[in-house]
């Protein structure tokens, strides 16, 4: 394993532990975990690619994987992400989770917050608190305490709510013949919800058309307007830092110079695992400020990468025609962005060029952080 992901593994950890007071903690870890029937002491950490906990947890539990499935009894909180989640035990807290496709057969006794293509609330299943998911479809046949709220494309309901039903926007909304809904039913879609006569709606159904819109037909070819407005946001940003940091541009264009395929490689390293890192981050919910510092940057970076490659191309012209301390620093950087807007218009080519700038941008950023941190002296003793 990279040193550099190692680190980022470690961080993460540490931030999870913050999560959970002093104590015992387990650690579970490799390609296939399986925790026997028995009591175990959280909180309980596990990674790996197959998980199965048919163990009794006295505490939280944490756990990453390709494929998740609880059947023991957690008297904590359930904190999950991976492809496949089954819940098929007791969880005497709240269940946060995050996956591709999400059955829940056990008890629940706080909420679930879910994100999932596919969601299956079985019969004979409860939520005891509320429910807020988000998912392409879901079928609810088990009994919700109070509220539910969600949105997707498909939702089938067919099970008593104890509260109101919100559904912002959905595609397909049907309500079962065990459908019960104790408050109200507030939904947005384009059609009207199938609702069947046997269902009990408690309070009043709200229906809030949702209308189709056309989309505006773009003329075609290069929105020039648009690139020149970007260009000249680019300078300012440009201008702004060299005034409030003048050694950053010289820095970047330095790693770049110095380590171009080293800064590719981890900068798209960085482009896939960052989105994951900060979704991880966010589910813990200790890690949320730290989540939104992470999208932060990210979005940043994403904004700035023309700006960096402009400038390291920039400074790449002025050593390559003698440019330097006869031109002002701008004027290449300007050739160079300019340079890079244009390249980034090409059809197709222009995708590719955009994302391996973007990719070079953050790897260019991540190691010249790592090589400062790497300089900078350690502290003498006593101070």
């Amino acid at each position: 394993m990279p040193k550099k992901l190692l680190i980022i593994l470690v961080a993460l950890l540490s931030l999870l532990c913050l999560a959970v007071p002093a104590g015992a903690m387990e650690f579970y870890k490799g390609d296939a975990v399986t925790l026997p029937e028995g009591k175990v002491e959280g909180p309980v950490f596990v990674t790996g690619n197959s998980i199965v906990i048919n163990a009794d947890v006295d505490g939280d539990v944490f756990a990453a994987g390709q494929t998740v499935t609880v059947n023991g009894k957690i008297d904590g909180d359930l904190l999950a992400a991976g492809n496949v989640i089954r819940i098929n035990g007791a969880i005497n807290g709240d269940a946060r989770v995050a996956a591709s496709s999400l059955t829940v057969g056990g008890q629940t006794a706080g909420s679930l917050t879910a994100a999932a293509s596919e969601i299956q609330i079985l019969a004979g299943s409860r939520i005891n608190r509320d429910m807020v998911a988000a998912m392409g479809g879901m079928t609810v046949s088990g009994k919700i305490g109070r509220h539910l709220l969600g949105a997707g494309e498909n939702i089938f309901l067919n099970s008593p709510v104890g509260g109101n039903v919100k559904i912002p926007s959905v595609g397909s909304l049907k309500v079962g013949p065990e459908g019960a809904i104790a408050g109200s039913l507030s939904y947005g879609s384009r059609s009207p919800a199938e609702i069947d006569p046997g269902a009990d709606i408690g309070g009043a159904a709200d229906w809030n058309q949702i209308l189709t819109k056309e989309r505006p037909q773009h003329r075609e070819g290069i929105n020039w307007l648009a690139q020149l407005a970007w260009f000249a946001s680019g300078v300012l940003v440009w201008g702004i830092f060299t005034l409030l940091f003048p050694p950053v541009w010289s820095t970047l264009s330095q790693t770049i110079a110095g380590s171009p395929w080293a800064s590719l490689g981890w900068g798209v390293l960085a482009l896939l695992t960052t989105p994951l890192a900060a979704l991880l981050l966010l589910i813990t919910v200790v890690g949320i400020p730290v989540s939104l510092a992470l999208m932060f940057a990210y979005a940043a970076l994403l904004y700035a990468g023309k700006i960096i490659a402009g400038d390291a191309a920039g400074r790449f012209l002025s050593r390559r025609f003698g440019w330097e301390n006869k031109v002002p620093g701008i004027v290449p950087f300007m050739i160079g962005l300019a340079g890079l807007i244009l390249l980034a218009n090409i059809p197709i080519v222009g995708t590719i060029i955009s994302i391996a700038v973007i990719a070079l941008a953050m790897g260019t950023v991540s190691l010249a952080l790592y090589n400062w941190r790497k300089r900078s002296p350690a502290p003498a003793v006593g101070e």
